[in-house]
């Protein structure tokens, strides 16, 4: 699972529509797209001010809050470019409950980088 597919999942059990999720305040609704296509990472205060307000929206309890953004912090790192810092989150991710999620295949792929190609033909 990737860091994008878990926000997907994310916004798609709070029954909120792309557009509407990045209205929240914390990341527009482009920057909120960018995030669910792998295309841009959260920063650490965006995750915590994510979590908050799905806990102050009753979509989260406050007492999954901590893992919920130990989850995601996870696997920001486990995306990251740096192999220091996967390692650690790999080995982290086993010590998490949901840790063989985390560390299974992803579904999508790889994030494509870079702007699409155009087709030639009409």
């Amino acid at each position: 699972m990737t860091l994008g597919e878990k926000l997907k999942s994310i916004r798609r059990e709070s029954g909120l529509s792309q557009e509407a999720f990045g209205a929240q305040g914390f990341v527009s609704a482009p920057g909120w797209i960018k995030l669910e296509n792998g295309q841009r990472s959260p920063s650490e205060k965006l995750i915590d001010e994510l979590v908050a307000w799905l806990v102050q929206d009753k979509h989260v309890r406050s007492n999954a809050a901590k893992g919920l953004k130990e989850e995601l912090l996870t696997l920001k790192y486990l995306g990251g470019t740096s192999s220091f810092l996967r390692g650690l989150a790999q080995t982290h991710a086993k010590t998490l409950p949901t840790g063989d999620a985390l560390l299974a295949p992803s579904t999508s792929g790889p994030p494509k980088r870079g702007r699409p190609k155009l087709s030639t033909t009409r």
